[in-house]
């Protein structure tokens, strides 16, 4: 039952942090402190701007004592009261003199503290996320998003939203996630690869698109998830994979210089960053000449070197090799060889058509871009998918998107939860999700 005191004032809400001494003000939001003594009562109240401390005087306020009386961390209230200075209290030298009181929600114990497990707090994520730095994580990433969003659409990019069911694999590989759809079989899509490239076909000429995919990996790494986010990017007559490198470098130093003018106070004050955004050109090497700088200056023998890709160590190293020569936090990596990239990749011509018009971009050690000027002959498709042992019989409605005309394209996807969880330079991808799914994870 809510317990509230018989005064009520009309007021508002107002956020804490836009209190000012001498007003009359409503505040709502969670206990985060309660310090109840025998004639007094210290409350600290949190909302999502800030906290303020609520001083219950018992015997002067004896309505609003009862209302709070026994009150449990992290239980919601409602308080109303006048804002006074007080030089001696630590959160901002204001407090809150209670004229009326509400209980709006009683809280239990709490099940997770500082010493529990990341899995344990994961189950309870809702209580995890009322951390400060944590929420502001996500405070930020709004702020990013809505700059890639606002680079894109003045560069006169078109967001669609692709679909997220269809009836084929988007590489035609297995980790796809099946669905029962009525009477047939349908996937999670993996990425909208074709749904994009069907755009270029369309006509769009510039696609950009933030959304979930799904990809049925059985990956317990700290860079890999079940469900992610990223962002997709596709453009039509491109020379080659470098001017796909130069609008990407272009976005994110804008994305960033954004990030550093409206967050970097709260970066600094909440996170601990001192964060300024790059403005060093990203280097561009490519694979094979990243092995040989690898092995000469770090002493380092790529593992997947015969497969041509990089791993984990590799991506680090050439990220300090980017930092310490270039000053710069990213760099991409370029021209894989078509036996490590998707069907869809175009090749060089002559002497080096073993390799593609790709690359990857690095960023503080871990690889958070794949990009590629896409294959758009049918006939070159066909064989691709061919040398790959993809059936074309499955991918039919796909290779139509280049029977009918099409123009030469390619793009990238941006992992959004990797790229964010270097920013703010987290180990864990999950922490840069609302909600982790990953092979054991489908709950909360």
């Amino acid at each position: 039952m809510k317990k509230e005191s018989s005064k009520k004032t009309e007021h508002k809400r107002k956020m804490i942090a836009d209190i000012k001494t001498g007003e009359t003000v409503n505040i709502r939001g969670f206990v985060e402190n309660n310090r109840d003594k025998k004639s007094m009562q210290f409350i600290v109240l949190r909302d999502r701007s800030g906290k303020v401390q609520v001083t219950v005087i018992k015997d002067q306020m004896p309505a609003v004592a009862a209302a709070l009386e026994g009150l449990g961390l992290e239980s919601v209230i409602s308080v109303t009261g006048k804002a006074v200075a007080n030089p001696g209290v630590k959160l901002g030298g204001i407090e809150i003199l209670p004229e009326s009181a509400e209980v709006l929600s009683v809280a239990l114990p709490s099940p997770i503290n500082a010493e529990s497990g990341p899995e344990f707090q994961m189950d309870y994520r809702w209580l995890d996320l009322r951390d400060t730095k944590k929420r502001t994580y996500f405070e930020i990433q709004t702020v990013a998003l809505k700059a890639m969003r606002d680079y894109f659409v003045e560069k006169g990019f078109i967001e669609v939203f692709t679909p997220k069911l269809t009836d084929a694999g988007t590489e035609g590989g297995s980790e796809v996630f099946e669905v029962k759809y009525f009477q047939k079989k349908a996937y999670l899509t993996q990425s909208p690869q074709l749904y994009k490239q069907m755009a270029m076909a369309a006509g769009f000429e510039k696609y950009f698109e933030i959304g979930g995919n799904y990809r049925a990996e059985k990956s317990f790494t700290s860079r890999h998830a079940t469900e992610f986010f990223a962002l997709d990017v596709e453009v039509s007559y491109i020379d080659d994979h470098n001017d796909l490198m130069d609008l990407e470098e272009d976005m994110l130093k804008c994305v960033l210089s954004k990030v550093e003018a409206k967050c970097g106070k709260i970066m600094k004050e909440v996170l601990g960053q001192d964060f300024k955004a790059q403005t060093a050109a990203f280097p561009r090497i490519t694979l094979y000449d990243a092995y040989s700088i690898l092995k000469t200056e770090k002493n380092y023998d790529v593992t997947h070197a015969v497969k041509g890709d990089l791993d984990p160590d590799a991506e680090r190293l050439l990220c300090e090799i980017a930092r310490e020569k270039y000053n710069s936090d990213f760099i991409f990596i370029t021209d894989f060889p078509a036996s490590a990239r998707a069907f869809y990749s175009k090749k060089h011509d002559g002497e080096k058509n073993t390799l593609t018009k790709s690359y990857d971009l690095l960023y503080k050690g871990v690889e958070i871009t794949s990009g590629a000027q896409r294959e758009h002959d049918p006939k070159k498709l066909i064989q691709n998918m061919r040398d790959k042992g993809i059936n074309p019989d499955t991918m039919k409605s796909y290779i139509q998107f280049f029977e009918y005309g099409c123009p030469p394209h390619g793009g990238f996807a941006l992992g959004l939860a990797r790229f964010f969880a270097r920013l703010f330079d987290v180990a864990q991808l999950r922490e840069m999700t609302f909600l982790f799914r990953g092979p054991d994870r489908l709950a909360p």
